[in-house]
């Protein structure tokens, strides 16, 4: 028989076991929320400098655009500049022989305003004789000399204004470079950190967040779509039943009714939100599509940079499928949001080669679809453009080019 001794001293063992057993899985529940608190606050960083970073991108897109349009109507200012200026001179220098001409053979055409007391005469007068000389010649008159001074004068007006929006537009342009490249290398340093201290956690959590944002985006495009539909039936429901009223105050079965005075008209396209493809034909794959896809693989391995479209020096995402498109024909604007805007939408199932795989709410990130599940992307700060297996829980939409 165990003496009481023994007993207690079996008791407080246990108790002593199972406390330090407790006092374990405590500091290794604390352990994983703490590390887990980790993750979350620097998932949270990484996240807001990716959208600042994506934003600026985006927005340099848009003034690269614009600058381009600008330079565009530029040269076309100069250009008509230079034919307003050619007519102007042309007509100033035959109204100038005319005179010339008259005052040296004697014409019975009075030239007072112009050869005698000029200062006796009123600027309207001058004008007058001055018309009188070109009507005598058959050449211009002086209203058209006057009307190609007006509009060349405006012409330069708008050409200066123009060359101005360029030029705050360089100044803005260098500015958001500047900041691209500060937040690039932020983000670059914050990532690398973050991998060593926390490993895979905080790819698999930024992972995770994409996914949840992209389901939300997807069902909010479902609903924007099947509310568009639903309003398009109620509407050519409507239009059915009025087609169907009888005219002139009879009814349906009289001899005298009116019958149906037409077609019903079309849906109206649908508003808010963004088409999650599928609810029309596909339009068809473009014959460029392959040497798009062929572009893309040519830059395999090439760096990624803020804002660049460099073959064989640096991309950033956007400029990768401006480029690639850009060689089969098919211009495209150097922003992921306003790419997808631009080009019908299509659902999953009808994605081929070539098509525009996006990602990101709001939209911030596209890659080149080249089939097999895969595509070709230039995907962020210290890497390079690469081939990967797209993760369909987190893409938002699909374009088709061309």
């Amino acid at each position: 028989m165990r003496s009481r001794g023994s007993l207690h001293r079996s008791v407080a063992a246990a108790i002593a076991v199972g406390s330090l057993l407790l006092a374990t899985n405590t500091v290794n529940a604390g352990s994983v929320g703490d590390q887990q608190a980790k993750v979350n606050q620097i998932a949270d960083q990484l996240d807001s400098l990716d959208s600042r970073l994506t934003q600026l991108d985006e927005d340099y897109g848009a003034a690269q655009d614009r600058k381009a349009a600008l330079d565009q109507e530029i040269a076309q200012s100069q250009a008509q500049i230079a034919q307003q200026q050619a007519r102007l001179d042309e007509i100033s220098g035959v109204l100038g022989n005319i005179a010339v001409d008259k005052y040296v053979t004697g014409s019975a055409l009075e030239l007072s305003p112009l050869f005698s007391n000029a200062a006796a005469y009123t600027a309207a007068e001058q004008k007058n004789s001055f018309s009188r000389l070109a009507l005598d010649s058959g050449a211009g008159s002086t209203d058209e000399m006057l009307a190609l001074a007006e509009d060349l004068a405006k012409e330069h007006a708008a050409l200066s204004q123009k060359q101005k929006q360029v030029a705050d537009l360089v100044t803005s342009l260098n500015a958001k470079l500047a900041e691209g490249q500060t937040l690039q290398t932020e983000f670059q340093q914050k990532l690398a950190s973050a991998k060593t201290e926390l490993g895979a956690a905080i790819d698999l959590e930024r992972e995770r967040r994409a996914e949840v944002a992209a389901a939300a985006e997807r069902a909010r495009q479902q609903q924007a779509a099947d509310a568009a539909a639903a309003a398009a039936a109620t509407q050519k429901n409507a239009a059915a039943a009025l087609a169907a009223t009888p005219r002139g105050g009879g009814t349906a079965s009289s001899s005298g009714g009116a019958t149906s005075t037409g077609a019903n008209p079309s849906p109206p396209p649908a508003s808010g939100g963004v088409d999650p493809g599928g609810s029309s034909p596909a339009p068809p794959v473009s014959s460029q599509a392959g040497t798009a896809v062929a572009a893309a693989r040519s830059q395999l391995g090439v760096p990624y940079r803020f804002a660049a479209e460099s073959p064989g020096v640096a991309f950033d995402c956007s400029g990768l499928t401006k480029y690639a498109w850009g060689q089969a024909g098919v211009a495209l604007p150097h922003q992921s949001r306003v790419q997808y805007a631009s080009i019908p939408h299509i659902s999953q199932g009808e994605i081929q080669p070539g098509d525009l795989v996006f990602f990101g709410v709001p939209i911030g990130h596209v890659g080149i679809y080249i089939g097999g599940g895969s595509m070709i992307d230039a995907p962020r700060p210290g890497e390079f453009v690469r081939m990967v297996g797209i993760n369909w829980a987190t893409v938002v939409g699909i374009g088709r080019p061309g």
